[in-house]
């Protein structure tokens, strides 16, 4: 065979190659995208669907939260407490078919993400195999095919000719390999959005069940209310003073003890009061509706006592955090206690600043004694247990080494565990 026959046959395989791989990758990235667009249609209908039902349930507990915020103002009846709390079980379960509706909304970005990930492992999967023959038929025109060509040639520029040829296919591969990389680089980035959307699944299914425990608190609070009071309006008159009476009992024990505990309060074992010290324990935006120490809201409610921390509005259920980190020093329910009207249910949180932590008035926990948890943990859920006079959260910081638990010593009282400490402000330090 001649230098010019093995030239143009060299050729002629060269170009038939390539033009065999661009129209394998033409066809392959054609067909591919056609059937992957019309299931990803159908995904992003699906998803459309569940937006605007998620926009519909928020746009319904709106309206229930208007409707309870207006009844809190109302003068209390039965039938206003029993319509009140049938409100609140309504809103609680939308807010149980908002998270099955996020539920379902990451379940799509997933199956979304698995075929994007299975589309581009199929591409890199065809470009390797495109470019390993391509690197196959380079290496069979190099080497000793090359100085035999070279040996042929008539011209210097026959052989060159044939190398220009040789050139056009590497810059092909090295083309090639780039796009290779790219694909690769995004491959990477939609596995690693899959485990944030599988974190967040995991995430909102366990607030899921939160949710439906919240709900079956809040049956179980008008059940109690109506055994109570047997529907009688005269009985719930009584209740009312009655639970007035033994809260303004457990106040004035609370305060008694912790101005003793404060007295313990060693100002030089604390951290320097500064905004950031500690994190807002809700997200948001954070409505203070009781300010520390003594208010006009304190000498209402509190017989003219310093409020020994502040409250915070927030609807029953609302994701609670952990204002940094810390362990989980006790956990308690004062309504275990039948009579026993104080914080409800309570979270103590040690901090390694010296710094206690206490919620109170939640709907649910979500901890345990001695778990360690971060800053910005989900700890439980606010709510209205023990003596509020509405949905709240009730937010107290303490010196750490003044934090004692006691059963109360009032007479004929069930209170058998209740957190005191020497009480700080709270809005010093967050």
């Amino acid at each position: 065979m001649n230098y010019g026959d093995y030239k143009q046959k060299s050729l002629i395989h060269n170009s038939c190659f390539m033009i065999h791989v661009g129209i394998v990758l033409a066809v392959f990235f054609a067909v591919v995208p056609f059937l992957y667009a019309a299931t990803e249609e159908e995904l992003r209908s699906r998803m459309d669907e569940r937006t605007k039902e998620i926009e519909r349930l928020e746009a319904e507990i709106a309206a229930y939260r208007q409707t309870l915020a207006a009844a809190s103002n109302q003068s209390k009846t039965l039938q206003g407490e029993v319509s009140r709390i049938e409100t609140q079980i309504k809103k609680l379960s939308a807010d149980i078919r908002l998270t099955e509706n996020r539920i379902g909304a990451a379940e799509l970005h997933i199956e979304e993400l698995d075929k994007e990930i299975a589309a581009s492992e199929r591409k890199i999967s065809s470009q390797r195999a495109a470019l390993a023959q391509a690197l196959q038929t380079l290496y069979q025109d190099d080497g000793s095919a090359m100085i035999e060509i070279l040996l042929q040639n008539g011209r210097i520029s026959d052989f060159f000719g044939h190398l220009d040829g040789i050139e056009s296919l590497e810059k092909s591969i090295h083309d090639d390999l780039g796009s290779l990389r790219d694909l690769k680089t995004a491959l990477v980035d939609e596995r690693a959005s899959r485990e944030t959307h599988k974190d967040e699944l995991a995430r909102l299914q366990r607030e899921l069940a939160d949710r439906r425990g919240i709900e079956e608190s809040a049956k179980g609070e008008k059940s109690a209310l109506l055994a109570a009071t047997k529907n009688e309006e005269a009985r719930y008159k009584e209740l009312l003073a009655e639970r007035a009476a033994k809260r303004e009992e457990m106040l004035y024990e609370i305060q008694q003890i912790e101005d003793d505990l404060r007295a313990l309060i060693n100002p030089s074992d604390l951290p320097s009061a500064r905004t950031g010290v500690l994190a807002w324990p809700l997200k948001g935006n954070v409505m203070l509706t009781q300010s520390f120490g003594t208010t006009p809201d304190s000498k209402i409610l509190y017989n003219g006592k310093p409020h020994n921390g502040i409250d915070l509005r927030a609807d029953i259920g609302t994701p609670l955090y952990a204002a940094e980190n810390g362990v989980i020093k006790e956990i308690g329910d004062t309504d275990a206690f039948p009579g026993c009207l104080s914080y409800g249910k309570w979270i103590l949180i040690e901090h390694a600043n010296n710094l206690a932590t206490l919620s109170a008035h939640l709907s649910r926990s979500t901890v345990v004694k001695g778990q360690a948890v971060t800053r910005g943990d989900l700890i439980g859920y606010t709510g209205a247990t023990g003596y509020a006079t509405g949905p709240h959260l009730h937010f107290t910081v303490y010196d750490a080494s003044t934090v004692q638990f006691r059963k109360s010593k009032i007479p004929g009282s069930n209170c058998q565990f209740l957190p005191y400490g020497g009480y700080l402000n709270p809005l010093a330090y967050l």
